[in-house]
């Protein structure tokens, strides 16, 4: 478009719309007052239905117009951030209808860091699947692929649908939010991360239900993303499917879905994971630590752990053992204070004693009081019904939502801090072979030399490091010969010396 659209905005498209209205007119094709558009043989309008956009306003919200100097020219945008951002972020920032401000530090971190996203997810697959993946009978049915697997298949199902009727609705905006969340929070961040060690190889049927699981996935997800980003989306359908996205059908006949319970059970484990790591870093322990166990408690009655996702959960938080609480007390403390501002109003003489009562409270009065209940406190002959605006509730020792609580165990064994050793250099070793530029599938010769604590953590887990690192051989306690690519790592202090060599 050019740049007087912009500026002009709501009153050009308004002229369109008139415009194509007085042609049809004209033509003798306008819509009798009459006629039913929905019945074959009625004569229609030259449309159905019209999204007409409002007013695009500069970032600090003021019309575009040239005497302002501050009208956009749409193609100088799309040349620095592209049309598919351009397009995607009009889309989603706000409802079409309602007057938004054009601001491009938005395009680039909104729209465009979520197609740099959707790339790199696709280019991890696209990498990966050549060493010898592709769509076969060999592929375990849905049903019968890990509980990840299914989760995020249903999670896609459900979103399908969503976006499917956002867009029946003429509601793009929330379609597209609903898309970019999924690809976003749910594969990017959740899924991917969960299953990454599952693609570097194509021969098991746990590989190869990640592969087909993800090529899924994505495939569908550009369908659901082609109307507002038509380009990148139509490119990695190509690639995935060698047909354009633009002559798919939106939306798949019979997809694969488990139901809200999975959902639900996933939602938690997600919940109680970002709780976890919360009190990693108000300790300051690092993820990369192992701990000997995490105490988690239900704060709502109807809650139940999720036993079947609890290998994510202590995979995710690098923990060897979750326990379900109980009683609050088993992890944490709940205290409770009578707000005197408040109560002194009502008890008068009675205060000081409420008060003591309050405070004396049990875990259980505490947080029933906290979410919303209220308790029946009696003062000599009198009787306070005590809720939530009465009291200042502290809880001491946990991370909490309003739904879970959880309470790492901080202790470190010697044997969990060799442990966190190994996982270090795994992670420095990892770094090497990026900077290094090898591929993700390339295998590696690794030297490891340092301290006595380095090399006996290394040795220890020389198995597990070579199956990380994707090392055929791994040489200990011997001075480094350099490789072909060398660095060091401080450890807890000491400093461990490293170097890989590309094997032939």
């Amino acid at each position: 478009y050019p740049a007087d659209y912009i500026a002009e905005g709501l009153d050009q498209t308004r002229g369109w719309f008139y415009s194509l209205l007085a042609i049809a007119t004209g033509l003798g094709d306008a819509l009798p007052n009459n006629a039913d558009p929905s019945k074959p043989g009625d004569t229609s309008a030259p449309y159905k239905a019209v999204v007409v956009n409002d007013l695009v306003r500069d970032a600090k919200g003021q019309k575009m117009s040239k005497s302002r100097g501050n009208a956009v020219d749409p193609w100088s945008v799309m040349e620095r951030h592209g049309a598919d951002a351009v397009r995607l972020f009009l889309v989603a920032s706000s409802q079409v209808w309602t007057p938004r401000n054009f601001d491009e530090a938005v395009i680039r971190d909104g729209a465009g860091r979520f197609l740099l996203t959707l790339k790199n997810v696709y280019k991890f697959w696209a990498e990966l699947a050549n060493f010898g993946w592709a769509p076969s009978g060999a592929d375990p049915a849905p049903a019968d692929r890990p509980l990840l697997d299914r989760w995020v298949l249903s999670r896609l199902a459900a979103v399908e649908a969503e976006a499917n009727s956002q867009l029946l609705d003429y509601d793009a905006t929330n379609a597209a939010r609903a898309v970019m969340a999924f690809v976003d929070d749910d594969i990017s961040k959740w899924y991917l991360r969960l299953s990454r060690d599952r693609f570097y190889d194509v021969t098991s049927p746990d590989n190869r239900a990640a592969f087909a699981t993800l090529h899924e996935v994505l495939t569908v997800s550009c369908r659901l993303l082609a109307p507002f980003a038509p380009f990148v989306t139509d490119w990695i359908h190509r690639e995935l499917t060698g047909e354009t996205v633009h002559l798919t059908d939106y939306v798949r006949a019979a997809p694969y879905t488990e139901g809200a319970a999975l959902d639900a059970a996933m939602n938690d484990a997600r919940a109680i994971v970002t709780l976890g790591r919360a009190q990693r870093e108000s300790v300051g322990i690092g993820v990369r630590q192992p701990l000997r166990a995490m105490h988690v408690f239900a704060l709502k009655r109807d809650l139940a752990y999720p036993d079947a996702l609890s290998g994510l959960v202590l995979s995710e938080l690098n923990i060897k053992a979750v326990t379900v609480a109980t009683d609050f007390a088993q992890v944490g403390t709940a205290e409770s204070k009578a707000d005197f501002k408040v109560l002194g109003k009502r008890a008068g003489k009675d205060m000081k004693a409420l008060g003591a009562a309050i405070e004396g409270w049990n875990a259980e009065q505490v947080l029933a009081v906290h979410f919303g209940a209220t308790v029946n406190v009696a003062v000599e002959d009198r009787v306070y019904a005590v809720g939530p605006e009465d009291v200042k509730v502290t809880l001491r020792g946990v991370a909490t939502d309003g739904r879970w609580a959880v309470a790492l165990q901080t202790e470190i064994t010697p044997e969990l801090r060799a442990e966190g050793m190994a996982r270090e250099l795994v992670s420095r070793v990892q770094r090497l072979r990026k900077e290094s530029g090898l591929a993700v599938s390339d295998r590696i010769r690794l030297e490891i030399a340092g301290p006595d604590a380095v090399q006996a953590a290394a040795e220890e887990h020389r198995q597990w490091i070579a199956g990380e690192t994707l090392a055929v051989e791994v040489v200990v306690g011997a001075a480094t010969t350099g490789g072909t690519h060398a660095a060091t790592v401080d450890l807890d202090g000491a400093t461990a010396h490293s170097a890989l060599t590309r094997d032939r």
